[in-house]
């Protein structure tokens, strides 16, 4: 199912992409993609947005890695693994980035060209151009005309520029302007198929490795031992599945917004630098470094040393902070739809759904809290206590009796033999001397709880 659900949306993307390129408007939307706009950088929405897409695409801070990482051998080359799959998942990400700039392309050249032939009616209602005018005499007249007059007209600005800015985003990219591009191919009920079958097998793909991370947590819990993992594993994609029911509602567009905009964003960043700060300062570096040595034989260098302690974490805290401060000087705002002008409209979220939001990124970040005040003072016994020793120590008294009784106590110990294999090959030419006199000893019994 994984390798199923990994290679086939390569495919339809694949697909799609020779066909982009073959799309009136493909070079606009490519052009669009590679034009840097530097002024976006000193928005902190920006970096918290691409550090959520970061954590999306590689699976950080979910637990997956982690749940992933535990079914491999203690040898596992992790340094390879992680260069591949950062390999791949840029690859991946430049790939379908050109695909879906292409299709863009392709949409905002065709809106382009309706714009500018409903203004050309409007016109010629009004008596202003000839119905068989051309390009240059449209936009002559065009160019000519006051803001009255054009507002009068109710004309539009027909710009592709802005056709690729206010392209559609989130699930509309998905599901309009795909579908767009689905219709202009031959076989057009066959490639929407297999699309939506991307679709799905994307979704499964993503929700195998969410599922993991968190049901490898819930298997490990000792009250949730005595029962069977197919139940558990049951149970947790039923609450998931009641849980997700509200997304198919009228409003499902809304709460879909608010969830990617708190709870997968805000509460990922915390518990990404809580597990910076777990592994480079509560277990340490040094052992880090180690353990990595010991399993793949490559030794981090300075600049991963480096990268470990400070820079990712500084990284990681200035977004969250300046996120934060952002959220408070601007009221956070979801897209509405407002049916008399037929757009979306930019609307604060209300009081109630805040205050929901604010939850939603609690329950992602209270529990670590939680769990380490529970484990470290065994407030409840809802886990292991792994501080505990697992087997006693019974104390005897002092024995009189010597260990070794076949030995003459009045025998010097440097008179007794020696052993050493001098046959054998490992040889060091060092001499293990055995022979001990009998001792008063303590016998302390060990002894299974």
């Amino acid at each position: 199912v994984v390798y199923f659900t990994s290679l086939f949306p390569y495919i339809v993307l694949t697909i799609f992409f020779i066909k982009g390129l073959t799309l009136e408007g493909a070079g606009a939307g490519l052009k669009h993609m590679y034009t840097p706009k530097l002024e976006k950088l000193l928005d902190p929405r920006v970096w918290l947005d691409a550090a959520t897409q970061v954590f999306y695409s590689f699976g950080l801070a979910f637990g997956s890695l982690i749940a992933f990482g535990s079914y491999n051998q203690p040898k596992n080359n992790c340094v390879r693994d992680v260069i591949l799959v950062s390999v791949c998942n840029a690859f991946t990400a430049i790939y379908a980035s050109a695909v879906i700039f292409a299709i863009l392309g392709f949409k905002a050249v065709t809106n382009v060209a309706r714009c500018i032939s409903s203004n050309k009616e409007k016109m010629i209602e009004a008596h202003i151009l000839f119905s068989n005018a051309t390009e240059e005499t449209y936009e002559g007249v065009l160019g000519n005309l006051t803001w009255q007059k054009f507002e009068s007209l109710n004309l539009q600005n027909c710009s592709l520029d802005d056709q690729l800015e206010n392209a559609a985003e989130g699930t509309g990219l998905a599901f309009v302007v795909f579908t767009q591009a689905i219709v202009e191919l031959p076989w057009a009920p066959f490639w929407a198929v297999i699309f939506f079958l991307m679709l799905l097998s994307l979704g499964l793909g993503s929700q195998i490795g969410i599922l993991e991370g968190m049901l490898c947590t819930v298997f490990d819990i000792e009250i949730f031992k005595r029962i069977r993992k197919p139940y558990i594993t049951g149970s947790v994609c039923l609450i998931c599945f009641v849980v997700g029911l509200i997304f198919t509602t009228g409003a499902g567009e809304y709460w879909l917004k608010m969830f990617d905009s708190f709870a997968g964003t805000v509460g990922l960043v915390v518990v990404a630098l809580t597990e910076m700060i777990a592994v480079s300062y509560i277990y340490g570096c040094d052992k880090f470094t180690k353990d990595i040595y010991e399993m793949t034989g490559y030794k981090p260098g300075l600049f991963w040393q480096l990268a470990w302690r400070v820079l990712a974490p500084a990284i990681m805290l200035i977004i969250l902070v300046s996120s934060i401060v952002f959220m408070f000087i601007e009221h956070p705002q979801y897209a509405a739809w407002n049916a008399s002008k037929g757009r979306t409209d930019p609307t604060d979220f209300p009081g109630w759904a805040l205050a929901i939001a604010v939850m939603m990124v609690l329950a992602g970040i209270l529990p670590i809290p939680l769990v380490f005040l529970l484990r470290r003072y065994q407030c409840l016994k809802f886990d292991i206590n792994i501080h505990e020793g697992s087997i006693r120590r019974i104390d005897t008294t002092v024995s009189t009796k010597e260990m070794m009784t076949d030995v003459d106590g009045d025998d010097d110990e440097d008179h007794l033999p020696a052993y050493h294999d001098v046959d054998s090959d490992s040889d060091d030419g060092t001499h293990v001397n055995t022979g001990r006199l009998g001792k008063a000893f303590r016998m302390e019994v060990m002894d299974d709880y």
